[in-house]
């Protein structure tokens, strides 16, 4: 499903390829490297629970126009295929955090984008930069100028991968037009939003509007059976389910909508408030049984009279 971008991401796919670091038009990535020698909070933060565990840091650099954009990459040296997370806002450290939890309990990597520990970075929103072509990024409002360079190295690590494009991401409670002051929620819907709930199992918190899993296609999520199905699955697994239907007019540059737009393959956005880590863990959790993707080691299962 992925192969119509396996040309046009040729040249990355050298550059990332195996732990030697390399630059090539403009991206360069180091070696691999201790996460202690990161240079980023967020993995200073976390270096108690990657002491010790077969993971390597790689820091990847790219220059596009007036942009020097920096990402700080974890992988799982022994499970390197697993689950690939990418966490666009820097000022999100529960989905971090909770990143570096399933990194270790599945293997794969995540790639988080360094703004400063801010959201935007330098007046841009990390998730609203993905974009080819000037047409393209004319469409989003939040977008200055298409980002080719930025968008093809972040797709380039999902290259050759079975598992779907995963991110992560944390909001706030409720939602403005509620009373709330976050800008997503389960209460949001729309002419092309379409909330489904989750049955009641697991935690409370999976109950909460601001815990969710958001999903995108090109079509109405009534029109798309395999997605359909897919998402009455989650729900069964007691995830909260937020699709958006993605057209020419309300398509805003963001790694959901790029992919939906481009029909390069499944997408899951885990969100959870800000804080909840305990519940993103779980839904992250969730999330990958149902998409069929096992723990490195069995986890101890829950009393299912807590349930």
């Amino acid at each position: 499903m992925k192969a119509a971008i396996a040309a046009c991401l040729a040249v990355l796919v050298l550059v990332l390829a195996g732990c030697a670091g390399g630059q090539r038009g403009g991206i360069s990535i180091t070696e691999c490297m201790d996460p202690a020698d990161a240079r980023s909070a967020d993995v200073r933060r976390n270096l108690a629970k990657l002491r010790g565990a077969p993971v390597c840091y790689r820091r990847q650099e790219v220059r596009e126009g007036d942009f020097h954009w920096v990402f700080h990459i974890l992988e799982h040296t022994k499970t390197p295929d697993g689950p690939f997370w990418v966490l666009p806002h820097d000022n999100e450290n529960t989905a971090f955090d909770a990143g570096v939890e399933a990194l270790l309990a599945y293997g794969g990597g995540l790639l988080a984008v360094d703004a400063g520990g801010a959201r935007n970075f330098r007046g841009q929103d990390p998730n609203r930069n993905f974009s080819t072509t000037a047409v393209e990024a004319r469409l989003c409002r939040a977008k200055r100028r298409p980002a080719p360079r930025y968008t093809r190295a972040i797709l380039a690590h999902y290259e050759g991968r079975k598992t779907p494009y995963l991110a992560l991401h944390n909001n706030s409670n409720g939602h403005a037009r509620n009373g709330g002051n976050g800008n997503l929620s389960m209460q949001l819907t729309g002419p092309y939003l379409t909330a489904r709930h989750g049955a009641r199992v697991g935690s409370a918190a999976l109950r909460d509007e601001d815990n969710l899993v958001v999903v995108a296609g090109p079509r109405p999520l009534r029109a798309d059976a395999v997605l359909n199905r897919r998402v009455a699955a989650l729900n069964r697994a007691g995830l909260n389910v937020l699709h958006k239907e993605v057209t020419a007019t309300n398509f805003d540059c963001s790694l959901s909508d790029y992919l939906a737009r481009h029909r390069l393959g499944e997408y899951y956005n885990i969100e959870a408030e800000h804080g909840a880590r305990a519940a993103q863990t779980e839904m992250i959790d969730r999330l990958l049984a149902v998409l069929g993707i096992a723990p490195l080691r069995p986890k101890q299962r829950a009393n299912p009279f807590l349930e």
